[in-house]
């Protein structure tokens, strides 16, 4: 926050810069209702506005501080001058932006759009600043990635390898997480493409997936001398004593596996350690009879050296398919597009 606001001085002070945006100023289902003084007429579906990066860096300090003094200093501005930025802006909508209230200022439902864009704006420019100085370097471009941990050990390792043995100079970036988490990291432009899932009633229209031809299967894992571990066929109702690792509520992973526990009748007294971290799993597993649910193909990774047992117990699990998930309103660089072929490729050998 601090280098952006430090940096915002030169715009300000010297040249404003203007962009052209076309954009949906509906409010989204999620936001807060209208004012009751403004009428829906005043919203246009498709609006075409020219604002400055004045007004983008004001947006995105009235988020940050809902206060309009504190904004202005961030903004190295007076507060005359930042509310007559807010004005001008809110008189080239027709809406209402941010309501004035004792205690701050909170954006309307149009504020919220608003918002959402300037820090879209923001983040572009952070990311085009750290591409050039890549490129500077001598670098070929920079690729950041987002992946929940299945893809990890086969498909994405295949694809990475393969990737950087033609594309040495570009750097990569790899951030293994949850959907929850990386799917909005996507949105901000945190990254450039997930390998992951859209979680349940995830509704935005500016992703892209293409799910993979293969499911996912998950696995029960434990460690190798975990007293289960040479047992022929397990029931889940055997587990229900066990201390059980599972992902942050809100994972897309998390939810099913409760919905299957949940058909056997065993979330009630379960005792659930909650994490996303593979080490941490595997470091818990290993001291401990902890067990846990992981997909496939990390279960024979790790079973492959010894490190987890998989147990002979049958999940009611249904995942949806991972896939490749982009923006639809952003352009790959060329390096980008480059690892999206290799990434399809893997998923389609025979192509």
């Amino acid at each position: 926050m601090e280098r952006f606001y430090e940096s915002a001085r030169y715009p300000y002070n010297c040249v404003s810069v203007y962009i052209d945006f076309k954009f949906d100023m509906s409010p989204k289902p999620a936001t807060q209702a209208m004012s009751t003084d403004e009428s829906p007429k005043a919203s246009k579906p498709h609006t075409s506005l020219r604002i400055s990066s004045r007004h983008v860096a004001l947006l995105y300090a009235l988020n940050e501080f809902r206060n309009m003094r504190r904004a202005a200093d961030a903004m190295h501005t007076t507060q005359p001058a930042a509310s007559l930025l807010l004005q001008q802006l809110e008189e080239r909508l027709g809406v209402k932006l941010f309501e004035r209230l004792s205690r701050g200022m909170e954006p309307t439902a149009y504020g919220e759009v608003m918002i959402r864009y300037a820090q879209s704006v923001l983040h572009d420019f952070e990311h085009a600043e750290a591409e050039i100085a890549e490129l500077a370097k001598g670098a070929a471009g920079l690729v950041r990635v987002g992946t929940v941990m299945g893809p990890v050990p086969t498909l994405l390792t295949r694809a990475l390898a393969a990737f950087k043995q033609a594309n040495q100079r570009v750097r990569l970036s790899i951030e293994v997480g949850t959907s929850d988490t990386l799917l909005p990291a996507l949105l901000r432009g945190d990254l450039d493409v997930v390998l992951g899932r859209l979680p349940d009633q995830f509704n935005e229209q500016d992703l892209n997936i293409e799910p993979f031809e293969k499911g996912e299967q998950m696995r029960v894992i434990a460690r190798p001398d975990h007293p289960l571990a040479g047992c022929d066929k397990l029931r889940l109702a055997t587990l229900v004593n066990a201390t059980w690792i599972l992902h942050p509520l809100g994972s897309p992973m998390r939810r099913r596996v409760e919905g299957a526990l949940q058909e056997a009748r065993l979330t009630a007294d379960l005792d659930i350690v909650e994490t996303a971290s593979i080490l941490a799993t595997t470091a818990m597993i290993e001291a401990s009879d902890m067990i846990s649910v992981v997909p496939n193909d990390v279960a024979q990774h790790y079973a492959k050296y010894g490190m987890v047992t998989i147990l002979p117990v049958a999940l009611p699990l249904s995942m949806a398919n991972l896939g490749i998930v982009t923006r639809k309103s952003r352009t790959p660089s060329p390096a980008v597009q480059i690892l999206l072929r290799y990434l399809k490729e893997d998923d389609h050998p025979d192509r």
